[in-house]
């Protein structure tokens, strides 16, 4: 058993496809039978007309016999073998054609002729059954070729006389055949006009779903926020829907990201306020703290995990060009730390683009920047480059580094390596934490400039379909 087409398009082709060719196979077999109805009525009159010339010109000679005169025996009825003969059979005798040597017995009236019965016509549909008028008949013929008859009894003296006339089938299949060749031609050209019509019009039918699976490639890409409105009517619908959809998901991503930021905010200062007494609590209240100070870590990566959860759907349709958002960083940094005069060197592309929030991207690169600014000396560079699926961006300070030990300790929430630099020891951190959330990663490297490295990747914004 065939399968249907797995795609919409391969099923209406297939449905329309079948539809022309069984309505072509229809129309030509409907037009076969008409003209196959309008040869033979053409022939039927050509026999009742020779039937009615001889009942009118049929007379008795003086012996008594049957006679009529010898312009009815013109063609075709004069070749033999022709198939085409007439007769005529009383009690007064016999006349025959000249194309009818001996004598063919006159059928009884059939109930729908061979080539009728073949076609599929029913009796009624050429049989005049009047009175007063010839009716037909199929016979063989002497060399067993099958006739169309033409019989009609005449009342004449003081009998009937029968009157047949005959023409071969060949007459009606000859031109039957001439004229099928280029009607079912002109069929299969008309049916191939019609595949391509439909081709096309498949083509045209089904664009709008091409063009409904792009715009939703572009919101996913963030280049829309919804699909557009301008559908046709039947797809209107499904678009509302996924407008529906989308805002939805929007709307929780949203909370999701208000949550997050308000549990950043809301314990970073509780947690560098426990950081700062455990500095200067006694060895008895140390332990204490140290408890507080972890519970509230715990705390943190406990929600951050949750609103990771929520936030999934969002982050690829989010887009946030790089250059343009370290621009405003770095200007930022340049106008806090105008004191120290440093020099910072933003990334050269100016079209990469990231899956990022601008907000996040702010915070993430806020407290990177933040941190290479309070320990480089003269210089912050930063270079971004395309990976396969990710934006690679490096930000590099001249200062002293960090040793491969201290590396752990400088991402853990509080922590901050040297005390007489200020800070709450939460900057790294924060931006790690808001970097896994998108499916990043963050490193912490030795820089070319002599100081720290910190390579951020972030997924790139999807190519639009």
């Amino acid at each position: 058993m065939t399968k249907m087409p797995r795609s919409l398009a391969g099923r209406l082709r297939l449905g329309a496809i079948v539809g022309m060719v069984a309505a072509l196979v229809v129309a030509g077999t409907a037009i076969a039978l008409i003209l196959e109805r309008f040869i033979i009525g053409q022939i039927d009159q050509r026999l009742d007309g020779q039937i009615a010339a001889l009942s009118t010109d049929l007379a008795k000679d003086a012996s008594g016999l049957l006679t009529v005169g010898p312009a009815l025996s013109g063609p075709p009825f004069d070749r033999p073998g022709s198939g085409w003969t007439w007769q005529i059979v009383g009690q007064d005798g016999r006349l025959a054609s000249p194309s009818l040597p001996g004598q063919l017995s006159i059928p009884a009236r059939r109930q729908g002729g061979r080539f009728q019965q073949l076609s599929g016509f029913s009796e009624w549909l050429g049989t005049v059954r009047s009175i007063g008028r010839p009716y037909p008949a199929d016979g063989p013929g002497n060399d067993g070729e099958y006739l169309h008859w033409r019989i009609l009894d005449v009342p004449f003296a003081s009998g009937t006389v029968t009157i047949a006339a005959t023409a071969p089938y060949a007459a009606i299949y000859a031109p039957l055949r001439e004229t099928m060749f280029p009607l079912a031609s002109a069929l299969v050209v008309l049916g191939l006009l019609l595949i391509g019509a439909m081709m096309v019009q498949v083509r045209l039918g089904l664009r709008p779903l091409a063009q409904l699976r792009a715009d939703l490639a572009n919101v996913r890409a963030g280049i829309r926020t919804a699909v557009p409105k301008d559908q046709p009517s039947e797809i209107i619908p499904l678009v509302e829907e996924l407008n529906s959809v989308l805002s939805e998901n929007a709307e929780g991503l949203a909370r999701a990201r208000r949550h997050v930021a308000n549990l950043a905010h809301g314990l970073k200062t509780p947690l560098a306020g426990l950081s700062l007494g455990l500095e200067g609590s006694s060895d008895r209240e140390a332990p204490v703290m140290r408890a507080q100070l972890e519970l509230m870590e715990r705390l943190i990566r406990h929600h951050l995990a949750r609103a990771r959860a929520g936030a999934l759907a969002g982050p690829p349709r989010a887009s946030t060009n790089v250059s343009e958002r370290l621009a405003d960083i770095t200007n930022m940094m340049a106008t806090i730390y105008r004191d120290r005069h440093l020099r910072y060197e933003g990334p050269a592309s100016s079209d990469l683009v990231v899956a990022v929030e601008p907000q996040d991207f702010d915070e993430i690169f806020g407290n990177v920047l933040d941190n290479a600014s309070k320990w480089a000396r003269s210089r912050v560079a930063i270079v971004a480059s395309l990976g396969p699926r990710h934006v690679v961006i490096d930000v590099d300070d001249d200062g002293p580094g960090l040793d491969p030990v201290s590396i752990p300790e400088a991402m853990r929430p509080g922590k901050r390596i040297d005390e007489a630099t200020p800070g709450y020891g939460f900057g790294l951190p924060i931006a790690s934490e808001l970097t896994q959330l998108y499916g990043g990663d963050i490193q912490l490297l030795k820089a070319e400039l002599g100081g720290l490295r910190v390579r951020i990747s972030l997924p790139r914004r999807q190519t639009a379909a």
